[in-house]
């Protein structure tokens, strides 16, 4: 069907606008002014009044986790609290509300002990989680993901005592009796989660439901998404596809992903995934509504964070001088890894923070980047602590960078504390980064951050210390460029003919509002593939 947008503010490119564009089939067939587009319409065609609003391509999230982001919305919610007590109260308000079965496993997340401003200023332990339950196993995560909170149930059902093995790329803490405190790092975090009962698709099928209905209400339309670690990999492709079916069958289009697929450390994963042969071929496609799913990179990671202290770094933690953070890989191995993806035709992205692990993933990407050219465009996720020498090779090897300004809003509290003044000054530095050519899209990380685009461009609009961009180069990070990390740049992320209809309309025109305003742009209506899948009453 035929449908034409009309009174607009429609976003062509930068200080560039028009009144309207016709889609069919899905597509955008042309732009122009109200007058000489309505000339062309034929009887019957849709016509949708934006009422002066702004139109702009849908965002498109370069990297998050669709299926935690509706687990999350299913346990504890920590995040904003402002002190270990008010966890506890979330805490024992939850289990006193969803009354679970006995012994069923009660998940938390977005913890943030740097953020508290009542009482102690620590990571929680055992005893503070037995506070909330005892009869549960508890199992909370810092708001990064990477550090995680237990209490004694949850160890005592993974078998951790005093006799808790190290582990290589993790570690555990442990009281002056060598007893885990429940404070468990990175790769350890396996250990306490190793009881649990595997998600099952019919729970993978809700979270991801919901998750695409949330992203939809704030006008994203795509994204590159890490929800398989590689054994499951086929209950989430099936459910993915699962969902697919189904939306063709009412009619409406839900989330386009890129799949980011992980590995953990597991060579044969890497060898299974590349089995596959299935790199950026369609897994879900429809003739009219376009790519829904496809396989896109695989997911490696290097180092931690820095809130958790487990980013890997050059220098010693200024607030924890006998600590460097956490190396995920040795060097050999994350460059077997990489040479054998690129040999395979695959994309990498790689989860660096740390100036130390960023700058691993660089002589990883330096061995298989010939005379700067990045053909499958192999990527760093984060790129958050880096110095001028390191942004320099990044730039020259045309290496992406996938960085999520919103994440500067807590670090911006903790930054020159960990890592001093003068790299706390060359960290988080987007405007260096689109001054040097670096391929730069912008994301969430949701749920460790909120799944919000407008609050990513404004915090990257409001980065001040000369590395802040303008709203223009924000919005293009965070459509257009994001598009091109995870390949779909032929067909997403502009507003021009040929392209797929993803849109979002804004009640208030971002790029003439002060900067502080533009996260309060509301969201009135998202369209994908020429559908309406949100439209706000």
């Amino acid at each position: 069907m035929t449908k034409i947008i009309i009174n607009g503010q429609i976003y062509l490119k930068r200080e560039c606008f028009c009144e309207a564009l016709i889609i069919n089939n899905g597509r955008i067939v042309k732009t122009g002014s109200n007058r000489e587009l309505l000339d062309e319409m034929p009887a019957g065609a849709e016509k949708i009044d934006a009422q002066g609003a702004l139109v702009l391509p849908a965002f498109y999230d370069s990297h998050l986790h669709l299926i935690w982001v509706g687990r999350r919305e299913n346990g504890i919610e920590a995040a904003g609290a402002e002190s270990i007590e008010e966890v506890i109260n979330r805490g024992r308000e939850f289990i006193a509300r969803f009354k679970p079965p006995p012994l069923t496993y009660i998940q938390g997340a977005g913890v943030n002990p740097d953020l508290f401003n009542k009482g102690e200023k620590r990571d929680l332990c055992r005893d503070d989680l037995d506070k909330i339950s005892t009869e549960y196993p508890l199992i909370l995560s810092r708001h990064c993901g990477h550090t995680i909170y237990c209490n004694s149930m949850a160890l005592k059902l993974a078998g951790l005592s005093e006799s808790a093995p190290e582990i290589a790329g993790g570690s555990i803490e442990k009281d002056e009796r060598a007893k885990p405190t429940g404070v468990f790092r990175e790769q350890a975090n396996a250990l306490v989660r190793k009881p649990m009962p595997p998600t099952s698709p019919d729970d993978i099928k809700r979270y991801l439901l919901s998750a695409m209905k949330k992203a939809h209400s704030l006008g994203i339309s795509s994204c590159g998404s890490y929800d398989s670690g590689g054994p499951d990999f086929e209950t989430v492709l099936g459910v993915y596809q699962e969902i697919y079916d189904e939306s063709k069958i009412v009619a409406k289009p839900r989330l386009r992903v890129t799949m980011q697929c992980g590995i953990s450390t597991r060579e044969d994963m890497l060898d299974a995934y590349l089995k596959r042969k299935i790199y950026l071929t369609p897994l879900w496609e429809d003739p009219l509504w376009g790519c829904f799913l496809k396989m896109g990179s695989i997911k490696l990671f290097i180092d931690g964070t820095l809130g958790g202290h487990t980013a890997w770094m050059r220098q010693p933690y200024r607030d924890k001088p006998d600590n460097l953070g956490i190396q995920l890989l040795d060097l050999e191995t994350l460059k077997r890894f990489v040479k054998k993806a690129t040999a395979a035709g695959m994309q990498v992205l790689i989860h660096a923070i740390g100036d130390a692990g960023i700058n691993a993933v660089l002589e990883a990407f330096e061995s298989v980047i010939r005379e700067g050219e990045n053909p499958l465009r192999h990527g760093i996720i984060h790129c958050q602590i880096t110095s001028k020498d390191l942004l320099e090779r990044i730039a020259k090897n045309k290496i992406l960078a996938l960085v999520q300004p919103i994440f500067f809003a807590d670090d911006m509290h903790i930054l020159e504390n960990r890592v001093g003044k003068e790299l706390a000054s060359t960290s988080y530095a987007w405007g260096s980064m689109h001054k040097l050519g670096i391929p730069v899209s912008f994301s969430t990380d949701a749920p460790v951050s909120p799944l919000d685009p407008l609050l990513c461009i404004q915090w990257a609009v409001q980065r001040g210390y000369n590395e802040n961009v303008d709203v223009y180069d924000a919005f293009d990070a965070y459509s257009s460029l994001s598009a091109f990390s995870n390949h779909d740049e032929s067909s997403l992320g502009r507003i021009a003919p040929g392209y797929l209809a993803d849109l979002v309309f804004l009640e208030r025109n971002i790029f003439n509002i002060p900067p502080e305003s533009i996260h309060k742009a509301q969201v009135l209506r998202t369209i994908c593939a020429g559908e309406t899948v949100y439209n706000r009453e």
